[in-house]
Formats: structure tokens, sequence, C-alpha cells
């Protein structure tokens, strides 16, 4: 099964990569829907760091544990195309019952904004959790790229990703 996205962000292709590598984005593009923390003794990284585990957790809405997991992210191209993607997996709860690749590629539009393809690819066990989760993974998938519109213009900015 797989949700996805394919937008146009307000915000250069730079600005976008920088902020895909932002703990604080991926934290502000799926709330309330999905509240991660990180379970590392200091926290969130001010940057993803690739090849580099981060453990975290998920609560839904904040209250209900969704399970353990952790971003692991590889950097690379394809075609010149730029990718991001999180080969990381689940450890407790739902995310151990999931196998998952998460990619996100971006490409500059001709007017200096940001084409974002955005996909989650995931297997549950047992096969009819997956089917039954589809649709709250769609509802929250929408929200990410609600959410990436309305953050993208600040990310224009040389500061490091605005939240």
């Amino acid at each position: 099964m797989h949700v996805g996205l394919r937008i146009t962000l307000d915000a250069p292709v730079d600005a976008v990569r920088d902020a895909l590598l932002s703990p604080a984005v991926m934290v502000a593009v799926t709330k309330p829907f999905l509240v991660y923390r990180s379970r590392d003794p200091q926290g969130f990284p001010v940057r993803w760091t690739p090849g580099r585990p981060h453990p975290i957790t998920a609560r839904a809405f904040g209250v209900l544990p969704s399970g353990d997991t952790h971003v692991h992210l590889e950097l690379y191209e394809v075609d010149g195309v730029p990718v991001q993607r999180d080969v990381g997996g689940g450890t407790s709860g739902l995310f151990a019952r999931m196998t998952m690749q998460h990619r996100m590629a971006v490409r500059p539009t001709p007017d200096g904004r940001t084409l974002l393809v955005d996909r989650l690819s995931y297997r549950m066990r047992p096969r009819v959790l997956g089917a039954l989760l589809w649709p709250g993974m769609w509802v929250i998938w929408q929200w990410r790229g609600f959410r990436m519109r309305a953050l993208a213009p600040g990310w224009r900015r040389p500061a490091r990703a605005a939240v």
C-alpha cells in the first residue's frame, strides 16, 4: 500500500531540501495527527544526519501510542534529481508491524518554486491491518501536504528551515 503527494511548494529547491532534513519540520507537518518525540536523551538533533539512525516514538493525537521507530536517511540522486529516503524501521507497537520506505524527491519548477514528490510505501502484518489503516494514512498525508504548502514560504530565508 502507499500514500503520496505531488505538490508544488513556494520555496527554492535548496530551501526545501534543507527543510526536509529538519526534525522540527517532520514534527510540524504531522501534528496533531501524529506527535513525534525523540527517544534520544539529548532530544532531536537540529538536522538529521544521513546514515545515522535516530530513535523516535509517536502518539496518535499526542495520546494513543503508535510505537517506536527510527529515522535513518539516505541521500542520493536519480538522473540529477535529489532524493531523500528513510530506511528506518519500527521497533515496537504498530510501527513494528509495518515495513516501510519513505522517499521524497525535489526538482525546481520553471518559476523558481519546487515540485515535491513524497511517497510512503508500506506493508503491515497482518495485511488487513494495512487496509484498515490506509484511510487514516491518506488523511495524514493530505495534512502533510497542506502544512508543507503553508510552511514553505518561510523556508526561503537563508537561516535554517523555519517551522
